[in-house]
């Protein structure tokens, strides 16, 4: 079901429009023609605006045209441009362009109708770009090459046990209990678990108070969890997934335990973001029976789940494991063992050059515009602040040789997000916009300083390049490790776990529009400048000299 509040407003409707709304529904688009002058003019005049007859009549356009005119609506919660359109007809409209990359639009672009959905009333007439719908074509079909998981698979799923009542034990629960099953919440303290389940509660209760449930069925979902401190009660578990701290020592420790007490033939899984699922599984004696579930969060929203194999992993385990997916309405991908897997690799490597551009002269409003315009939904120090990504990076660099001054102060300055009311911006109270603050400013200049670095003009087009670039040369370097078996599952990745649009395709697909030629002579360039970071992938060179495209390589 579409969300209400990414929906347009139902149209107003009036007597003698009923053919227009009702042709929206099939998805045709009509004109009035003059039957007096032979002049055709767009919906909701009823006389003829070149002649003033009313002797008109409906007729079915072709809905495709061209850009005469547009303006874009800046941080509108999906892309708009108010434009005027074209028919290939002769008629000009005044529409809308929308799900397309607007700010790459240019006067007598091609464009063709699409029917958006609206809060309680027909359909309403917009325009997208040629290039927008290729490109969720292309999406469609990196879905299917997927492959079909039938329903009975995940029907064998009836119980499951979490371990760890934190954050991401709690999402993955509230998750397995919404696809139905019964679910054991399993944590070394009571005190743990009693704050896993009021979490639990809590999410329950804003669901009902959002209509999305009703009391019974909250009641209902309830029921379906219990709480345990004692592992030996997984034992008529059908799946069990670990959701500790990222700690290879405790992880192992959990396995071990796993593996006296799951019954033969369950399901055992590592909720691990970054360590390797084959050391997790080597401590038992059925490694064919682990896998790596990196749920994205919150668990029971995001749609994608990394499904990571080990070489022990057995493919009834990924069967599962993909059936399991399914069971809770998301997306496997399965992905092979390396830092990172695939979403977080190729977002390291972005997140890194973001915070070198920094000390170099960007300052992070300009950075995450240049990100927003790009088509993703928020820009990197936007998504830190909301995920709290300040206290994360320095509690992780505490104690390491890796600090961060920047990182540091921010923290010590209690700038840790959103929550804090401030962290890279400044916000509200009660509002979640992000609002430049000079102190941020003042902080990363010192830091530049500090750093030695003369700080210098960056353009829009270098942010780009230096964030863009390296995502897509891990992504080929993925691909040669063959962490993926095809490029279109890193872009499935990205669409369904970091908001890329389905109208850009995803990194790889992107990189194909942009050529590999174009972009190894990016990289060098840059890598002359910046380092080793920025030396081209070993099959973006080949593909560079064949001509070839990532999506069109065989799986």
């Amino acid at each position: 079901m579409s969300n209400p509040k990414q929906m347009l407003p139902a149209p107003i409707l009036f007597s003698g429009d009923e053919p227009f709304w009702e042709a929206t529904r099939t998805g045709r688009l009509l004109v009035k023609k003059c039957n007096h002058c032979g002049e055709s003019h767009y919906y909701p005049r009823v006389h003829c605006p070149f002649c003033g007859s009313g002797d008109t009549v409906w007729q079915e356009v072709s809905g495709k045209g061209t850009v005469y005119s547009y303006s874009i609506v800046a941080r509108s919660r999906r892309p708009l441009a108010p434009a005027i359109i074209e028919l290939d007809e002769g008629v000009r409209i005044s529409s809308v362009i929308a799900d397309a990359d607007v700010y790459a639009l240019k006067i007598g672009d091609t464009v063709q109708v699409q029917f958006m959905p609206t809060h309680e009333g027909p359909p309403a007439p917009a325009f997208t770009t040629i290039a927008a719908e290729a490109a969720r074509a292309y999406s469609r079909q990196a879905l299917m090459a997927l492959g079909e998981i039938h329903a009975s698979a995940s029907a064998a799923f009836q119980r499951a046990a979490v371990i760890g009542a934190g954050n991401m034990g709690t999402g993955i629960t509230l998750s397995l209990l919404a696809a139905g099953l019964e679910v054991l919440l399993i944590d070394s303290t009571q005190g743990s678990l009693d704050k896993g389940v009021e979490r639990i509660t809590e999410s329950l209760t804003q669901d009902t108070s959002k209509g999305r449930i009703n009391v019974t069925h909250k009641a209902e979902l309830l029921g379906k969890l219990r709480t345990s401190t004692a592992m030996r009660d997984v034992a008529d578990a059908d799946v069990i997934i670990e959701a500790v701290w990222e700690q290879m020592a405790l992880k192992k420790e959990i396995f071990v335990a796993l593996d006296k007490h799951a019954k033969p033939g369950a399901l055992l899984a590592t909720n691990t973001s970054t360590l390797d699922v084959g050391q997790i599984a080597s401590v038992t004696r059925r490694p064919e029976s682990v896998v790596g579930l990196h749920f994205f969060n919150p668990a029971q929203v995001m749609k994608l789940l990394e499904v990571i194999r080990s070489t022990s992993t057995s493919a009834a385990a990924l069967g599962a494991a993909k059936a399991l997916a399914k069971r809770l309405g998301k997306t496997a991908i399965v992905v092979g063992i390396c830092d990172g897997f695939v979403g977080n690799r190729l977002m390291i490597a972005r997140e890194r050059q973001a915070s070198r551009l920094l000390l170099e002269g960007a300052l992070p409003q300009q950075i995450d515009r240049v990100l927003r315009e790009f088509g993703l939904p928020m820009g990197t120090f936007e998504l830190q602040d909301m995920a709290g990504g300040i206290e994360l990076s320095y509690r992780a660099r505490k104690g390491t040789p890796t600090a961060d001054w920047l990182i540091e102060r921010l923290f010590e300055l209690g700038r840790i997000g959103q929550r804090a009311g401030k962290g890279y911006y400044r916000y509200e109270v009660g509002k979640r916009a992000p609002i430049a603050d000079p102190e941020v400013a003042s902080l990363i200049y010192e830091a530049s300083a500090l750093a030695g670095i003369a700080r210098r003009h960056i353009s829009d087009q270098e942010i780009h390049d230096r964030l863009i670039l390296p995502m897509i040369n891990e992504g080929a370097k993925l691909i040669e490790d063959g962490i993926v078996d095809r490029a279109s599952d890193i872009d499935l990745v990205w669409q369904f776990g970091y908001g890329w649009p389905n109208w850009k395709g995803g990194p790889m697909y992107y990189a194909d529009n942009l050529g590999a030629a174009a972009i190894t002579k990016r990289l060098i360039e840059l890598h002359s400048k910046h380092g080793e970071v920025f030396r081209p992938a070993a099959l973006l060179t080949r593909l560079a000299e064949t001509g070839q495209r990532f999506t069109a390589l065989p799986a």
